[in-house]
């Protein structure tokens, strides 16, 4: 893709995100620069949350110090992918999240030695209540600030271009 094209994208993301600041709507593009998930633009979906699938939400309670530490705004939405759902049972344990369908690590500090936030447990899902985690071992998710509700979820995104 040429930059020109690349920039082109970019700005008519920005131009629609701007557009939705003020009404309760969720924007119907964001733009990831982050790890977490492939870097890119990211579509409003009309898809409920469900495994496998990306939604986006305001920084949880427990996520939200941390992420001022690193100069987010207290508007800064994450993009997450869902894990799993209410009835899975989840549980943290000699630094690993499992769940039956898959364990991840959890790191203690982040990439610049700054402790992590942490979240401890063992349990099922209540109904509602959604694990979320990125696609890379390093990004911060659930493993640091709990299930979410899924009322706390804005939307889900699908992928439409990434770099």
């Amino acid at each position: 893709m040429s930059r020109f094209v690349l920039h082109l994208v970019l700005g008519l993301a920005g131009l629609a995100s701007l557009a939705a600041v003020g009404r309760a709507e969720p924007p119907r593009l964001l733009v990831n620069e982050t790890s977490s998930l492939p870097r890119g633009i990211y579509l409003r979906a009309s898809d409920p949350p469900a495994p496998g699938r990306i939604v986006a939400l305001p920084a949880p309670a427990a996520s939200q110090a941390y992420l001022a530490r690193l100069g987010a705004t207290p508007r800064a939405r994450l993009l997450k992918r869902v894990a799993a759902t209410g009835g899975t049972a989840v549980c943290v344990s000699d630094r690993r999240l499992t769940w039956p369908q898959g364990a991840v690590r959890i790191l203690l500090r982040d990439r610049q030695g700054r402790p992590l936030p942490r979240w401890r447990g063992c349990r099922r899902l209540a109904p509602g209540e959604l694990l979320l985690l990125g696609d890379t071992p390093a990004s911060f998710d659930s493993r640091y600030f709990g299930p979410v509700p899924d009322t706390e979820i804005d939307a889900v995104y699908a992928e439409v271009l990434t770099w």
